[in-house]
């Protein structure tokens, strides 16, 4: 399994979909795709508040895009993955931004023994049906823990 690596923190926007261009963390220009995993350095459910911010400018058909979220386990791995949120946008276009507090996760019952709080540090987003051309998904922070 690989994983993309985001910003280092949420202080400006981690991109979940869409295009990225170089940066310090990555030699060269990256587009994440619906479903494509990343790291997160910056551990959610210590986050007070964050956001998940959709938008694009056009599409065939309204599109929708879920959050899913995951731990860290005591080995590294990946934990079960839990939704966090599910929005919406017209065919048209447009921006919607949802806010999610991160003691609001709730994790999987079975990921409970095995991880040490806090630990979600995994995201994904699923676009669909389709993901249009332009289209961004990311993670933002607005209030630290």
């Amino acid at each position: 399994m690989t994983y993309g690596n985001g910003n280092p923190l949420l202080d400006a926007e981690t991109t979940l979909v869409g295009w990225t261009n170089r940066s310090a963390i990555r030699n060269s220009e990256h587009t994440f795709l619906s479903g494509e995993e990343v790291l997160l350095n910056t551990k959610l459910d210590a986050a007070s508040r964050f956001s998940l911010v959709v938008s694009h400018p056009g599409a065939d058909s309204p599109v929708e895009v879920e959050l899913l979220l995951a731990p860290v386990l005591r080995d590294g791995t990946t934990g079960n993955w839990i939704s966090a949120a599910t929005v919406a946008l017209p065919a048209e276009g447009g921006r919607v931004e949802a806010f999610l507090s991160g003691r609001d996760l709730q994790l999987n019952a079975a990921d409970l023994a095995d991880v040490d709080l806090p630990a979600v540090c995994f995201a994904k987003a699923l676009v669909s049906p389709a993901t249009p051309e332009g289209m961004h998904v990311g993670l933002t922070a607005t209030i630290p823990a």
